[in-house]
């Protein structure tokens, strides 16, 4: 079995300018997928030979993003640029996280805490999060003394509400105990920030140093018609998605809650789709009106993932789309049916600005009614602790989330912008380096901007297709255990094997990493022996064998960022212009011709 070893992660080089796979651009955290899509497609099948690599790579993927386990799970989004994508469909990149993660999960309880020497300043973190976890595990094997206030009686934030048929309760609590417990954070629960006598300057006052607000956003968006709010939103009957989630999550809501009841969802995001398809399992007939309209090539089109709506089809859920509500309508004091205007545009020169014909009203009557139209953060105690403008924003660095009133404070997560997790653990990581800098009274903004440019994809005669993704059939899942199956050992070799590692090799390294190579080759050109044919321009399938213009006449130059060093070029270059620098192929052949004469 081979065994990987650490040479430096892919997005630190030392550049203003990076060139990167698209996936890894995609990734807000700069994941080195490339790399450890490699090292699964070197695993053996035998699977318990596989274990000692499985670790290895899952040792890796834990250094920078310890919420990995989650992300195979419920994170695909650097799926959406993958170069495969269409060519023969996207890497599974999802599910190659998911099977280590399987495997992993358990190694990462027996694994020893960090020896950490924690002799730096206290660091206190409102909010626990994916934004404000990310903080802590960064600062913390920096040194930090971090101190997590929590406002409610578990870590995770918004985490909780991903249904268990999407996200194991199991692989969520191990994350987030062993995240807390490797770096040896330190929690306060039931601790909100804002209220009463907890107040950030207190935190200033008790000897910290510097505040990370992460608290995210517990306050449901109410539903609006016209720049008005929809009266009817105190009815019986009316509920917000957020919280539907979370009193499902905590087991507040029994199985068959919804049985013989008509539940109607206003929203079309991704959390809209979650609390249909989890109303629907608990025996809701279940039907959701959506604003925008359900051409996937628009502007106007919904925006939840195609998997959600494919899934609540399947799962035989109503999705009306182009309607919005003006008008909540109930009988004494339950709610009983809502009008819903067709919606001709969402969004204008202006942004979002929906237009609505009034004259086409469509009547649906419902006994629930769940408005899923988003969540907002806490206005009241932002204002309290002085971090908003005369206008009432908040106002926060982009590049460094500092607070521009306090600036010990750095803001970030979904209190300062609405996305995915993984935004929220990326502003986690920029608000700690942030911090460490401020601490030691270095300039925040210096090294920090970043420019990123993808690489295409390779050129291939064939590109092959993406593996079916099995689900339990939908007569089968009505329940909350997961319905997705993932990849056996086999299955994950094979779908590792499909990237087309589109990255540079100085971004991945992998085959250093395991002994392949001992460093990175490249091709050198005699630009006095090269006719400037371009046969190794043709031959090239990276697009790095290149021809430009040198004293008078046209040569061949080789673009190190594209090359692969395979070879082809120089095997296929009639004047012997190029050759392998750095190689010790030739050198390891005769050792092997040796071997065998012996």
């Amino acid at each position: 079995m081979w065994r990987t070893i650490s040479t430096g992660w892919a997005g630190v080089e030392p550049a203003v300018k990076q060139f990167l796979p698209p996936c890894q651009v995609r990734c807000p955290i700069n994941e080195d997928i490339q790399r450890t899509n490699v090292l699964i497609s070197l695993l053996p099948e035998d699977p318990k030979a596989a274990t000692e690599g499985i670790v290895q790579i899952g040792d890796y993927l834990y250094e920078k993003n310890p919420f990995f386990p989650v992300c195979g799970y419920v994170c695909g989004i650097c799926e959406l640029e993958c170069n495969y994508q269409s060519k023969g469909g996207a890497i599974r990149r999802r599910l190659l996280k998911r099977f280590i993660a399987d495997t992993y999960i358990y190694q990462m309880e027996k694994r020893d805490e960090y020896p950490l020497v924690k002799n730096r300043e206290n660091v206190a973190i409102v909010g626990g999060g994916p934004a404000g976890l990310m903080c802590a595990f960064d600062l913390s094997k920096r040194g930090y003394r971090v101190t997590i206030f929590e406002a409610s009686d578990r870590l995770g934030g918004a985490l909780w509400l991903i249904p268990r048929y999407r996200l194991p309760e199991k692989v969520l609590a191990a994350t987030l105990e062993n995240l807390v417990r490797l770096v040896g954070v330190d929690v306060k629960y039931n601790t909100r920030i804002g209220e009463g006598k907890w107040t950030v300057e207190k935190l200033r006052n008790d000897g910290y140093h510097a505040v990370f607000l992460a608290q995210g956003t517990p306050a449901p968006r109410t539903l609006n018609f016209g720049g008005k709010e929809v009266a009817g939103q105190d009815l019986s009957g009316v509920m917000y998605g957020h919280t539907f989630l979370y009193e499902v999550s905590h087991g507040y809501i029994k199985p068959n809650y919804f049985r013989g009841k008509k539940v109607l969802v206003i929203g079309g995001g991704n959390v809209a789709f979650d609390v249909a398809r989890t109303a629907r399992r608990l025996a809701g007939e279940t039907t959701m009106v959506c604003l925008e309209c359900e051409d996937r090539s628009s502007r106007d089109r919904v925006p939840a993932d195609w998997e959600e709506i494919r899934g609540a089809w399947e799962e035989g859920i109503r999705i009306i789309y182009s309607r919005g509500v003006s008008r909540i309508i109930g009988t004494g004091e339950r709610m009983q049916k809502v009008e819903c205007p067709r919606c001709l545009s969402v969004y204008d020169a202006r942004g979002f600005n929906p237009q609505f014909d009034m004259a086409d009203i469509l009547t649906l009557e419902g006994d629930v009614l769940i408005i899923t139209v988003g969540q907002g953060p806490d206005i009241l105690s932002l204002q309290t602790d002085g971090l908003l403008n005369e206008r009432g924003q908040l106002v926060v660095d982009p590049l460094t989330l500092q607070n521009s009133n306090k600036e010990w404070i750095f803001i970030g997560g979904d209190v300062r912008r609405i996305g995915f997790m993984v935004d929220a653990m990326k502003d986690g990581l920029t608000a700690a380096e942030s911090i460490a800098r401020y601490l030691r009274e270095l300039s925040l903004r210096e090294g920090r901007s970043r420019l990123f440019e993808s690489q295409d994809i390779p050129r291939r005669r064939h590109y092959q297709s993406e593996p079916e993704v099995l689900w339990i059939p939908p007569e089968k899942r009505m329940h909350f255990r997961l319905f997705e199956r993932g990849f056996t050992l086999p299955e994950a070799i094979d779908e590792a094997k499909r990237c087309l590692t589109c990255g540079p090799c100085i971004s991945c390294k992998a085959c250093i990493s395991v002994g392949i190579q001992k460093s990175l080759s490249g091709v050198e050109v005699n630009s006095e022996r090269c006719c400037g044919c371009g046969i190794c321009v043709s031959m090239c399938y990276y697009g790095a064998a290149q021809s430009k213009d040198f004293e008078n006449k046209r040569v061949s130059a080789t673009d190190s960022f594209k090359c692969k060093s395979c070879g082809l070029c120089v095997v296929a270059c009639p004047s012997n212009a190029r050759r392998m620098v750095g190689d010790s192929m030739e050198q390891r052949i005769e050792t092997v011709y040796a071997a065998l004469a012996q």
